[in-house]
C-alpha cells in the first residue's frame, strides 16, 4: 500500500409505518448487498445536512432527523490506496416522496418490515447501527 486516505460519509436509518401500521425500514441494494442509504460529505457541509441530502439523492424520499445514532468506521482498498472510512448515521422519520433509486449508484431502494432487516443487512457495521436504531425506536414508542 502506497498511502492511506480518509473518507467521511453520512446516512440514515429511515423508518415509517405502512398501511397496516407495521414498522418498515428503508434499505438500498448494490449488487447483492443491502445497507442503509449514505454518501460522501461535501467540503464544509454539516453531517446532518449531508445525511438528509444523501438519503434524498439515493432513494428519492424526504425524511427528518429524529436522533444521532453514532458513527462506524472501516477500512477498504481502492487500487493501491488504503481508505479509512467514517460514516455518521442518523435515525430519520419518513416524510414523503416516492422511491426513485439513484441509478448510477444503487440497484434498488425499498422499505422492508423491521423484522426482516437484520437478515438482509450485509455488513456488521450496519447491524451495529441498526441495533442502536431499534433501541431509539423503542424509546420513542414506535416498536
Amino acid at each position: 500500500m502506497d498511502r492511506t486516505e480518509w473518507e467521511f460519509s453520512a446516512g440514515g436509518v429511515v423508518y415509517r409505518k405502512n398501511d397496516e401500521g407495521k414498522l418498515e425500514i428503508l434499505l438500498i441494494r448494490v449488487k447483492t448487498r443491502w445497507s442503509f442509504p449514505k454518501g460522501n460529505i461535501e467540503k464544509g457541509e454539516p453531517k446532518d445536512k449531508a445525511a438528509l441530502r444523501e438519503v434524498k439523492e439515493e432513494t428519492g424520499v424526504d425524511a427528518e432527523i429524529i436522533s444521532y445514532l453514532g458513527e462506524v468506521d472501516y477500512w477498504y482498498n481502492s487500487g493501491l490506496i488504503r481508505i479509512h472510512k467514517f460514516v455518521y448515521y442518523y435515525l430519520m422519520k419518513y416524510l414523503g416522496g416516492d422511491i426513485v433509486p439513484q441509478k448510477e449508484e444503487i440497484d434498488e431502494a425499498k422499505f422492508h418490515l423491521i423484522e426482516e432487516v437484520d437478515n438482509l443487512l450485509s455488513y456488521p457495521t450496519d447491524k451495529k447501527i441498526f441495533d442502536r436504531a431499534k433501541k431509539e425506536l423503542e424509546k420513542l414508542g414506535e416498536i
